[in-house]
């Protein structure tokens, strides 16, 4: 009986563990897919802006493509603020890690800063790395790493990401933050990886709109 009840827990435990692994690759992977078909949109996007713009009324068409126009240079400007924002929080890590001799810093450094594209998400893993890191090479140093990724993490969350956001594409640091909180509820690793873009492209489409209205009653 006993060893019946033994083998149970431990099939249950993997079972639980193959769920959240199979979660998780589940997101990486619809992830990935989205970012290679980004790439394809912006490498080339006049045919699928006109395919888009064909689907409407022809009086419609050019407002249309004009805001799709506005929307890819915001859309770039916040992957380009991101991609600062990765840079910066990487290049912190590795030099407070570098000056205290931990083990791997350039490598730990690099980590987070591929791992900061996903907000809010991505920062707690290459946390756990470096503290896992951190403690291979006794208590202080641990205790060191802790108080890196405290400290890093809370500049980056508080001051680089709203704030990048608001130089890139205008956005109010408080209504990103808020963006990232509601999507991450409702759709996970996706909706944070996507809130900053998705509220990007709905700034701009209300924005145009305030533009055409006041331009139709002018």
């Amino acid at each position: 009986k006993f060893t019946q009840n033994l083998v149970e827990g431990a099939l249950a435990r993997v079972t639980e563990v193959t769920a959240v692994v199979g979660g998780v690759l589940g997101g990486l992977t619809t992830l990935f897919l989205i970012l290679v078909l980004g790439i394809y949109f912006a490498i080339d996007p006049a045919p699928y802006r006109r395919g888009l713009a064909w689907m409407l009324p022809r009086q419609a068409r050019d407002d249309f493509e004009h805001t799709l126009l506005v929307m890819g240079k915001a859309l770039r400007r916040l992957l380009m603020g991101r991609l600062i924002g990765m840079l910066v929080e990487g290049l912190m890590i590795y030099v407070a890690l570098a000056l205290y001799g931990v083990p791997m810093a350039a490598l730990l450094g690099m980590i987070a800063a591929l791992l900061a594209f996903l907000p809010n998400i991505g920062a707690p893993i290459s946390g756990l790395l470096m503290v896992l890191v951190g403690f291979s090479g006794g208590t202080s140093m641990g205790l060191y790493c802790i108080g890196v990724f405290v400290v890093v993490m809370g500049v980056e969350g508080n001051i680089i990401v709203p704030l990048v956001a608001k130089r890139t594409a205008d956005l109010a640091p408080a209504l990103v933050l808020a963006m990232q909180l509601v999507m991450g509820l409702l759709f996970g690793i996706l909706g944070l990886a996507l809130a900053d873009p998705l509220l990007a492209m709905l700034k701009v489409l209300l924005e145009r709109r305030s533009d055409l209205t006041e331009a139709r009653q002018g």
